[in-house]
């Protein structure tokens, strides 16, 4: 009993004891908490050149570290460690008078392809030699290859109002031009027959892919149109995307369903149902900007001046622009994932955008806008 008493009484002290104690005062509303956890990462572009004074004009990457560049003077760069270091695997000499290339492609680290100005095209089977393969119409825009085998690439060369769908199923040594591209549709209420110029093809998968264009409806004005694909392209399903008044300058899906249309007005389009609707995005980067996405999960605007670049982490339904201090004119943009990308233009520019620790810094770096964390 005596124990039992003594320990209620130590019990019932030790309770007023902290009773008496007086409370923390909260933090003022506006300052913040010490108790807030230091942000631990940051999202930065730095610069990653070319040594040599050559304009280029296209990246792909198939990794975070891993890309290929085409350039004028039938420049082709690779790097496998994020543009540390750069290897002209064809060209890279400011004063050679050879052929500029205008597209690049790779499917994977082992099949690439690229198109020159004069529509010739080229390709590696190992990332690394690279042979002439073949020949495409004059005016092709939008190589593409689903497969090792299967490509195609749309012309005009023939025709103000159409474009046709070329199509190799041997790499790209030899192609077949298709049908020129036309589609039905309502405007202002009455039916038109309308011929399509195609942009932009992408493939998802080898099976479904999409392209981007227009359908010409007067001297200086189109309707946007989309086009779908569910077996390889041979066959494909035309639409508009209503009231606009300008073509699809790109497209850029991360799914069979989810995607972005950018317009050659800098309005860009998203869809979440493989463009059986299309809502206008909130705050588009201004024309003209070169979109690149990361898994959808980031989707990033470089204006070609070099000084704005436009952030989405919603998938395009609304951005954010932050200003940027790039030395060169932007030419193409590419992120192989959410975490990493990389742009290029003039003079060798190059620039890669990344996740770093919070104090981490180099040279020639500006910040950039990151997912919340």
């Amino acid at each position: 009993m005596r124990t039992n008493l003594q320990l209620s009484i130590l019990l019932l002290a030790l309770a007023a004891l902290i009773h008496g104690q007086p409370k923390k005062a909260a933090a003022p509303k506006g300052v913040p908490s010490t108790n807030a956890a230091a942000p631990k990462w940051k999202a930065i572009w730095e610069p990653v050149p070319f040594n040599k004074d050559i304009e280029l004009r296209a990246v792909y990457c198939v990794g975070p570290e891993t890309c290929w560049v085409a350039g004028r003077k039938s420049t082709i760069l690779f790097t496998s460690d994020g543009g540390k270091s750069w290897n002209a695997q064809l060209g890279g000499d400011p004063d050679a008078a050879d052929e500029d290339l205008a597209d690049i492609f790779f499917l994977d680290s082992r099949h690439g392809w690229v198109m020159t100005e004069r529509n010739r095209i080229l390709g590696t089977a190992d990332g690394s030699t690279w042979a002439e393969l073949g020949k495409v119409p004059a005016t092709s825009r939008g190589l593409w290859f689903p497969t090792p085998l299967v490509g195609l690439v749309a012309d005009r060369h023939d025709s103000q109002s159409q474009t046709h769908l070329n199509r190799t199923e041997n790499g790209g040594k030899s192609w077949t031009r298709g049908s020129p591209c036309g589609l039905e549709a309502v405007l202002g209420g009455l039916s038109r027959r309308l011929g399509c110029m195609v942009r932009r093809i992408q493939f998802v998968s080898p099976a479904v892919g999409f392209m981007g264009g227009g359908a010409p409806l007067n001297m200086g004005t189109e309707v946007a149109v989309f086009s779908r694909t569910v077996d390889g392209g041979a066959t494909w399903v035309h639409s508009i995307i209503p009231d606009t008044k300008h073509a699809v300058e790109s497209i850029h899906f991360w799914s069979e369903r989810d995607g972005l249309a950018v317009l050659a007005s800098g309005q860009a389009y998203w869809t979440a149902d493989a463009g059986a609707q299309w809502t206008g995005s909130v705050n588009a980067p201004a024309w003209r900007s070169f979109y690149a996405s990361g898994e959808g999960k980031v989707l990033v605007g470089v204006h070609e001046n070099g000084r704005q670049i436009g952030y989405s982490f919603n998938g395009g339904r609304t951005f954010v622009s932050r200003g940027a201090s790039l030395p060169a004119r932007v030419r193409d943009v590419h992120f192989p994932d959410s975490s990493h990308g990389y742009l290029v233009g003039e003079h060798g520019m190059v620039y890669r955008y990344r996740i770093v620790p919070f104090d981490y810094t180099s040279e020639g770096m500006f910040s950039a806008a990151a997912p919340s964390q």
